[in-house]
């Protein structure tokens, strides 16, 4: 481990990606090399993993809880930019630890930021958009705004679901997923490695339709893949879905994955007995069901 806090690369990173934010401790290198057992020379350094690796950064002792809104980052050197990591924090012995879970090899940082929008002070969503944003699960629209009620398109959630799951779109072959995904679109890697992950079986054929209002029983689908991916402990215990009136609308290929979410709290109905799964899927319904979803998993606290 490397203490990286004075690098001005770093300090560039952090002051445009996360304004307001306050880091707390050092900006941590991890990095592993290989060595010659002989002559004890460097041969090479291991930075990808298959598996996630768990890295410990202990905090300053005048730390002993954490604030409300706080989140772990990764700078990718490839994007010049800072990006979520999942990370629980921990008490040992009076020292308070942040545990970070990632694939690779990079800097890190535990920030304390307590990011705000204009537009959802007085939504619904507040809470969850807020405790999102700390964390890097979602970024505003510009403006201060988040803009919770717009409709998120199929290769958002693509994104945003990949990033959610720690998991890295670069190294995504240079083979379109999709005919209609190109190769110069934002998303292109995304969606790649989302398809590579199974998190896309709900699209048929050789089309995506990548600008799509993304629906909510897409998005259970997308959901209870990415579970699966992260090979969650899934009970055998079921819950009833005829406490809602309009459950019939679900596609039959989705209504396992739409009781999943039920089930374990990750998606609720639109109203006590509405679950609206041909609606379309909000800014603000995202925010929500990533902060649920890696609970559940144990990803975040």
């Amino acid at each position: 481990m490397t203490d990286k806090s004075a690098d001005k690369e770093l300090q560039a990173a952090f002051a445009n990606g996360l304004p307001n934010g306050k880091a707390m401790g050092a900006m941590v290198d991890f990095h592993i090399d290989i060595l010659n057992a002989k002559t004890g020379q460097t041969i090479g350094t291991a930075d990808r993993f298959s598996q996630m690796l768990t890295r410990v950064i202990p905090l300053p002792k005048d730390i002993t809880s954490m604030p409300a809104h706080w989140g772990a980052f990764r700078y990718n050197e490839t994007t010049k930019k800072m990006e979520f990591v999942p990370a629980k924090s921990v008490q040992i012995d009076g020292v308070r630890y942040v545990m970070i879970s990632s694939y690779s090899n990079s800097v890190y940082v535990v920030v304390d930021y307590a990011a705000s929008f204009t537009d959802v002070q007085k939504h619904w969503a507040k809470s969850w958009v807020e405790q999102a944003a700390a964390k890097g699960l979602v970024e505003g629209v510009g403006s201060g705004r988040y803009n919770p009620d717009k409709a998120v398109t199929r290769a958002e959630f693509a994104a945003m679901l990949v990033r959610a799951l720690g998991r890295s779109a670069a190294n995504v072959g240079s083979a379109a997923p999709y005919e209609d995904v190109r190769p110069d679109a934002w998303y292109f890697g995304a969606v790649g490695a989302a398809k590579e992950l199974g998190l896309l079986d709900f699209a048929s054929g050789n089309r995506f339709k990548p600008d799509q209002p993304l629906t909510r029983e897409e998005m259970a689908s997308m959901l209870a893949a990415a579970m699966v991916v992260q090979e969650a402990p899934i009970t055998k215990e079921t819950v009833s879905l005829d406490g809602y009136m309009d459950i019939a609308r679900v596609d039959a290929s989705y209504r396992e994955d739409v009781r999943l979410m039920v089930k374990y709290r990750i998606m609720t109905g639109t109203s006590e007995d509405t679950f609206n799964p041909k609606g379309e899927t909000t800014r603000a319904q995202a925010a929500i069901v990533f902060i649920r979803m890696l609970r559940q998993l144990g990803m975040i606290d």
